[in-house]
Protein backbone atom coordinates (compact mmCIF):
# COMPACT_ATOMS: atom_id res chain seq x y z
CA UNK A 1 0.00 0.00 0.00
CA UNK A 2 2.75 2.55 1.14
CA UNK A 3 4.68 1.69 -2.15
CA UNK A 4 1.89 2.78 -4.11
CA UNK A 5 1.34 5.91 -2.50
CA UNK A 6 4.72 6.58 -3.09
CA UNK A 7 5.12 5.75 -6.56
CA UNK A 8 1.40 7.66 -7.00
CA UNK A 9 3.43 10.81 -5.47
CA UNK A 10 6.29 10.67 -7.33
CA UNK A 11 3.78 10.80 -10.84
CA UNK A 12 2.04 13.28 -9.31
CA UNK A 13 5.42 15.45 -9.27
CA UNK A 14 6.89 14.53 -12.35
CA UNK A 15 3.86 15.61 -14.02
CA UNK A 16 3.93 18.55 -12.06
CA UNK A 17 7.78 19.41 -12.88
CA UNK A 18 6.86 18.59 -16.52
CA UNK A 19 4.04 21.10 -16.14
CA UNK A 20 6.09 23.63 -14.93
CA UNK A 21 8.69 23.06 -17.41
CA UNK A 22 6.37 23.75 -20.48
CA UNK A 23 5.06 26.42 -18.83
CA UNK A 24 8.15 27.93 -18.47
CA UNK A 25 9.66 27.82 -21.80
CA UNK A 26 6.15 28.88 -23.71
CA UNK A 27 5.54 31.57 -21.24
CA UNK A 28 9.58 32.58 -21.65
CA UNK A 29 10.67 33.77 -18.04
CA UNK A 30 13.29 34.49 -18.35
CA UNK A 31 13.34 36.32 -22.25
CA UNK A 32 14.83 39.38 -20.81
CA UNK A 33 17.95 37.39 -19.26
CA UNK A 34 18.31 35.60 -22.42
CA UNK A 35 17.40 37.59 -25.19
CA UNK A 36 20.31 38.70 -27.40
CA UNK A 37 20.55 42.23 -29.31
CA UNK A 38 17.60 42.76 -31.31
CA UNK A 39 17.64 43.18 -34.76
CA UNK A 40 20.11 42.99 -37.70
CA UNK A 41 22.57 46.37 -37.12
CA UNK A 42 22.98 47.22 -40.86
CA UNK A 43 20.98 50.78 -41.46
CA UNK A 44 17.83 50.59 -43.38
CA UNK A 45 17.42 51.21 -47.08
CA UNK A 46 15.85 54.39 -48.35
CA UNK A 47 12.29 54.86 -49.06
CA UNK A 48 10.16 51.56 -48.66
CA UNK A 49 13.20 49.16 -50.61
CA UNK A 50 14.06 46.11 -48.81
CA UNK A 51 16.28 45.08 -51.19
CA UNK A 52 15.02 41.87 -52.19
CA UNK A 53 15.83 40.36 -55.09
CA UNK A 54 13.95 36.41 -55.12
CA UNK A 55 10.46 35.67 -54.20
CA UNK A 56 9.97 32.19 -53.69
CA UNK A 57 6.19 31.61 -54.06
CA UNK A 58 5.30 28.35 -52.85
CA UNK A 59 3.25 27.05 -50.53
CA UNK A 60 4.88 24.24 -47.49
CA UNK A 61 5.63 21.24 -49.35
CA UNK A 62 6.19 22.90 -52.92
CA UNK A 63 10.65 22.47 -52.65
CA UNK A 64 10.55 26.19 -50.56
CA UNK A 65 13.07 25.04 -48.09
CA UNK A 66 15.32 23.29 -51.37
CA UNK A 67 15.38 26.42 -53.83
CA UNK A 68 16.23 28.92 -50.65
CA UNK A 69 19.60 26.15 -49.61
CA UNK A 70 20.31 26.07 -53.31
CA UNK A 71 20.14 30.41 -53.64
CA UNK A 72 22.81 30.24 -50.55
CA UNK A 73 24.66 27.63 -52.13
CA UNK A 74 24.92 30.06 -55.15
CA UNK A 75 25.82 33.14 -53.22
CA UNK A 76 22.32 34.68 -52.65
CA UNK A 77 21.30 35.44 -49.09
CA UNK A 78 17.87 33.58 -49.12
CA UNK A 79 15.45 32.77 -45.38
CA UNK A 80 13.24 30.44 -45.09
CA UNK A 81 10.69 32.21 -42.75
CA UNK A 82 13.78 32.19 -40.22
CA UNK A 83 13.47 34.96 -37.50
CA UNK A 84 10.60 36.64 -38.74
CA UNK A 85 8.96 37.21 -35.40
CA UNK A 86 5.32 38.11 -35.82
CA UNK A 87 3.66 40.88 -34.44
CA UNK A 88 0.86 43.87 -34.73
CA UNK A 89 3.36 45.96 -36.89
CA UNK A 90 4.62 43.03 -38.77
CA UNK A 91 3.31 44.32 -42.22
CA UNK A 92 3.55 47.60 -41.65
CA UNK A 93 7.43 47.16 -40.48
CA UNK A 94 8.35 44.44 -43.26
CA UNK A 95 10.59 46.64 -45.38
CA UNK A 96 12.35 47.71 -42.78
CA UNK A 97 13.04 45.06 -40.50
CA UNK A 98 14.21 42.76 -44.13
CA UNK A 99 16.34 45.54 -45.80
CA UNK A 100 18.08 45.90 -41.88
CA UNK A 101 19.06 42.09 -42.68
CA UNK A 102 20.06 42.52 -46.32
CA UNK A 103 17.94 39.44 -46.97
CA UNK A 104 18.21 38.64 -50.76
CA UNK A 105 15.60 36.36 -51.65
CA UNK A 106 12.92 35.20 -49.19
CA UNK A 107 10.58 32.22 -49.28
CA UNK A 108 6.97 32.91 -49.00
CA UNK A 109 5.86 29.28 -47.51
CA UNK A 110 4.25 30.47 -43.63
CA UNK A 111 4.27 33.87 -44.75
CA UNK A 112 2.06 33.80 -47.55
CA UNK A 113 0.07 36.45 -46.02
CA UNK A 114 2.79 39.00 -46.64
CA UNK A 115 2.80 38.60 -50.73
CA UNK A 116 1.26 41.81 -51.51
CA UNK A 117 3.23 44.01 -49.60
CA UNK A 118 6.29 42.55 -50.51
CA UNK A 119 5.22 42.54 -54.45
CA UNK A 120 4.26 46.26 -54.01
CA UNK A 121 7.91 46.95 -52.65
CA UNK A 122 9.69 44.77 -54.81
CA UNK A 123 8.42 45.25 -58.10
CA UNK A 124 11.60 44.31 -59.76
CA UNK A 125 12.05 41.25 -57.78
CA UNK A 126 11.99 38.34 -59.75
CA UNK A 127 9.76 35.27 -58.99
CA UNK A 128 10.48 31.67 -58.24
CA UNK A 129 6.83 30.23 -58.83
CA UNK A 130 6.98 26.56 -56.97
CA UNK A 131 3.58 25.69 -58.61
CA UNK A 132 4.56 22.07 -60.61
CA UNK A 133 2.63 20.08 -57.98
CA UNK A 134 -1.17 19.53 -58.82
CA UNK A 135 -3.53 20.96 -55.73
CA UNK A 136 -4.54 16.60 -54.91
CA UNK A 137 -0.60 16.06 -54.66
CA UNK A 138 0.21 18.97 -52.81
CA UNK A 139 -2.41 18.19 -50.06
CA UNK A 140 -1.76 14.75 -49.68
CA UNK A 141 2.21 15.76 -49.16
CA UNK A 142 1.41 18.50 -46.37
CA UNK A 143 -0.86 15.88 -44.91
CA UNK A 144 1.91 13.43 -44.39
CA UNK A 145 4.33 16.08 -43.85
CA UNK A 146 2.08 17.52 -40.80
CA UNK A 147 2.17 14.04 -38.76
CA UNK A 148 6.26 14.36 -39.01
CA UNK A 149 6.32 18.21 -38.31
CA UNK A 150 4.33 17.60 -35.16
CA UNK A 151 6.44 15.28 -33.55
CA UNK A 152 9.53 17.88 -34.44
CA UNK A 153 7.78 20.41 -32.76
CA UNK A 154 6.54 18.65 -29.14
CA UNK A 155 9.90 17.19 -29.36
CA UNK A 156 11.22 20.17 -29.71
CA UNK A 157 9.58 21.74 -26.67
CA UNK A 158 9.29 19.23 -24.77
CA UNK A 159 13.42 18.80 -24.46
CA UNK A 160 13.80 22.04 -25.15
CA UNK A 161 11.80 23.36 -22.31
CA UNK A 162 15.00 22.10 -19.74
CA UNK A 163 16.56 25.37 -20.71
CA UNK A 164 13.67 27.54 -19.93
CA UNK A 165 12.58 26.02 -16.24
CA UNK A 166 15.78 28.12 -14.73
CA UNK A 167 17.70 31.01 -16.83
CA UNK A 168 20.48 28.87 -18.30
CA UNK A 169 20.28 30.78 -21.57
CA UNK A 170 21.47 33.85 -19.49
CA UNK A 171 25.16 31.94 -19.99
CA UNK A 172 24.88 31.94 -23.40
CA UNK A 173 25.62 35.41 -24.24
CA UNK A 174 29.41 35.29 -22.33
CA UNK A 175 29.90 31.91 -23.51
CA UNK A 176 29.16 33.40 -26.99
CA UNK A 177 31.78 36.27 -26.51
CA UNK A 178 34.12 34.26 -25.06
CA UNK A 179 34.66 31.80 -27.79
CA UNK A 180 34.67 35.11 -30.49
CA UNK A 181 30.88 36.21 -30.49
CA UNK A 182 29.76 33.67 -33.68
CA UNK A 183 25.90 34.17 -32.68
CA UNK A 184 25.77 37.83 -31.79
CA UNK A 185 27.78 38.10 -35.04
CA UNK A 186 25.21 35.83 -37.41
CA UNK A 187 22.20 37.74 -35.66
CA UNK A 188 23.35 41.50 -35.99
CA UNK A 189 24.86 41.02 -39.78
CA UNK A 190 21.85 39.48 -40.85
CA UNK A 191 23.08 36.25 -42.38
CA UNK A 192 23.58 33.60 -43.15
CA UNK A 193 20.30 32.04 -42.44
CA UNK A 194 20.28 30.05 -39.04
CA UNK A 195 19.41 26.77 -40.56
CA UNK A 196 22.42 27.37 -42.73
CA UNK A 197 25.16 27.59 -40.01
CA UNK A 198 26.10 24.61 -37.59
CA UNK A 199 27.63 24.57 -34.41
CA UNK A 200 26.18 23.84 -30.87
CA UNK A 201 25.79 27.48 -29.73
CA UNK A 202 23.70 28.32 -32.65
CA UNK A 203 21.33 25.58 -32.28
CA UNK A 204 21.17 26.41 -28.78
CA UNK A 205 20.34 30.16 -29.37
CA UNK A 206 17.67 28.55 -32.00
CA UNK A 207 15.94 26.27 -29.27
CA UNK A 208 16.04 29.71 -26.84
CA UNK A 209 13.35 31.33 -30.11
CA UNK A 210 11.87 28.83 -32.73
CA UNK A 211 8.72 28.70 -30.47
CA UNK A 212 7.89 32.33 -30.82
CA UNK A 213 9.50 33.12 -33.67
CA UNK A 214 8.31 29.89 -35.99
CA UNK A 215 5.85 28.05 -34.51
CA UNK A 216 3.87 31.39 -33.35
CA UNK A 217 3.11 32.19 -37.03
CA UNK A 218 1.14 29.18 -37.43
CA UNK A 219 -0.86 29.97 -35.35
CA UNK A 220 -3.81 32.07 -35.34
CA UNK A 221 -3.95 35.42 -36.44
CA UNK A 222 -1.40 33.77 -38.55
CA UNK A 223 0.93 34.86 -42.11
CA UNK A 224 0.47 31.40 -43.32
CA UNK A 225 -2.51 29.82 -45.36
CA UNK A 226 -3.33 26.13 -46.42
CA UNK A 227 -5.69 26.66 -49.30
CA UNK A 228 -8.60 23.63 -49.26
CA UNK A 229 -10.04 24.10 -52.84
CA UNK A 230 -8.60 23.74 -55.83
CA UNK A 231 -9.74 27.21 -56.60
CA UNK A 232 -7.94 28.86 -53.51
CA UNK A 233 -4.56 26.75 -54.68
CA UNK A 234 -4.46 28.15 -57.85
CA UNK A 235 -5.68 31.68 -56.58
CA UNK A 236 -2.17 32.13 -54.35
CA UNK A 237 -0.13 31.23 -57.34
CA UNK A 238 -2.30 33.49 -59.30
CA UNK A 239 -1.28 36.41 -57.26
CA UNK A 240 2.30 36.78 -59.33
CA UNK A 241 0.79 37.74 -62.43
CA UNK A 242 -0.84 40.77 -61.32
CA UNK A 243 2.67 41.89 -60.39
CA UNK A 244 4.83 40.98 -62.25
CA UNK A 245 5.71 40.46 -65.88
CA UNK A 246 6.05 37.07 -67.56
CA UNK A 247 10.03 37.66 -67.90
CA UNK A 248 10.48 37.98 -64.22
CA UNK A 249 8.93 34.59 -63.42
CA UNK A 250 10.00 31.21 -63.22
CA UNK A 251 7.64 28.24 -63.36
CA UNK A 252 10.08 25.83 -61.58
CA UNK A 253 9.87 22.26 -61.26
CA UNK A 254 12.88 20.54 -59.30
CA UNK A 255 11.99 16.95 -61.62
CA UNK A 256 13.49 19.01 -64.38
CA UNK A 257 14.90 22.16 -64.15
CA UNK A 258 19.03 22.90 -63.20
CA UNK A 259 21.07 24.96 -61.18
CA UNK A 260 22.17 26.65 -64.69
CA UNK A 261 18.70 27.21 -65.76
CA UNK A 262 18.34 28.83 -62.38
CA UNK A 263 21.93 31.13 -62.49
CA UNK A 264 20.83 32.55 -66.25
CA UNK A 265 17.29 32.86 -64.70
CA UNK A 266 19.18 35.05 -61.88
CA UNK A 267 22.19 36.50 -63.79
CA UNK A 268 25.08 34.91 -61.87
CA UNK A 269 27.40 34.76 -63.77
CA UNK A 270 30.10 31.90 -63.64
CA UNK A 271 27.51 29.18 -62.01
CA UNK A 272 29.55 28.16 -59.32
CA UNK A 273 27.36 24.89 -59.19
CA UNK A 274 25.41 22.69 -61.62
CA UNK A 275 23.10 19.75 -62.44
CA UNK A 276 19.33 19.36 -60.40
CA UNK A 277 19.19 20.89 -57.07
CA UNK A 278 19.57 18.40 -54.43
CA UNK A 279 16.41 18.19 -52.14
CA UNK A 280 16.14 19.90 -48.88
CA UNK A 281 15.08 18.29 -45.81
CA UNK A 282 12.79 20.56 -43.55
CA UNK A 283 11.81 18.23 -40.38
CA UNK A 284 14.59 17.73 -38.00
CA UNK A 285 16.67 19.87 -39.99
CA UNK A 286 20.11 20.61 -37.24
CA UNK A 287 19.59 16.82 -36.09
CA UNK A 288 20.09 15.68 -39.65
CA UNK A 289 22.61 18.46 -41.13
CA UNK A 290 24.66 19.18 -38.15
CA UNK A 291 24.50 15.84 -36.53
CA UNK A 292 26.92 16.39 -33.91
CA UNK A 293 26.17 19.59 -33.07
CA UNK A 294 22.79 18.67 -32.40
CA UNK A 295 23.59 15.77 -30.46
CA UNK A 296 25.60 17.13 -28.14
CA UNK A 297 22.70 20.06 -27.58
CA UNK A 298 20.38 17.34 -26.72
CA UNK A 299 22.62 15.73 -24.49
CA UNK A 300 23.30 18.76 -23.06
CA UNK A 301 19.26 19.53 -22.36
CA UNK A 302 18.74 15.82 -20.87
CA UNK A 303 21.22 16.77 -18.71
CA UNK A 304 19.55 20.11 -17.49
CA UNK A 305 16.39 18.20 -17.10
CA UNK A 306 17.97 16.09 -14.51
CA UNK A 307 19.68 19.37 -12.93
CA UNK A 308 16.21 20.94 -12.81
CA UNK A 309 14.33 17.87 -11.49
CA UNK A 310 16.58 17.38 -8.13
CA UNK A 311 16.41 21.27 -7.74
CA UNK A 312 12.10 20.77 -7.89
CA UNK A 313 12.51 17.74 -5.57
CA UNK A 314 14.89 19.29 -3.17
CA UNK A 315 12.44 22.39 -2.96
CA UNK A 316 9.46 19.88 -2.74
CA UNK A 317 11.15 18.44 0.04
CA UNK A 318 12.16 21.66 2.05
CA UNK A 319 8.88 21.70 3.95
CA UNK A 320 8.62 17.89 5.31
CA UNK A 321 13.03 18.88 5.85
CA UNK A 322 11.72 21.81 8.40
CA UNK A 323 8.91 19.67 9.28
CA UNK A 324 11.05 16.97 10.85
CA UNK A 325 13.72 19.42 12.26
CA UNK A 326 10.69 20.79 14.27
CA UNK A 327 9.78 17.61 15.49
CA UNK A 328 13.18 16.31 16.31
CA UNK A 329 14.07 19.47 18.09
CA UNK A 330 15.85 19.06 21.59
CA UNK A 331 13.09 19.51 24.50
CA UNK A 332 13.18 22.06 27.06
CA UNK A 333 12.12 21.03 30.17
Amino acid sequence: MWRVLAWLLFLLKLMAFLALSLHAKISDWWHFATEFPVGCAHPPLPGNHSGIKVLVLGLAKTGTRTICHALNELGVRAYHSEEMQKDDELASRLMEKIGRCRMEAIALDGLETLFDPLAKANPDAKVIMMNWRTFRQWRNSLDTFVHKLTVMVYHNIITGSSLGLLPWLALLQPLDRLSGGHVEHLLRSGGPPITEVGGPMVWLYHQSMNHRRQYECWTPPSTSIAPQTEEEYQDFYGKAKKYFSKEQIFDWDPRKNTLEELCNFLGIDPCIKKGKVPKAINTWIFERDFPIAANAVIVLRLFLHWVNWKLFDALLSLPFWFYRAWRERPKVD
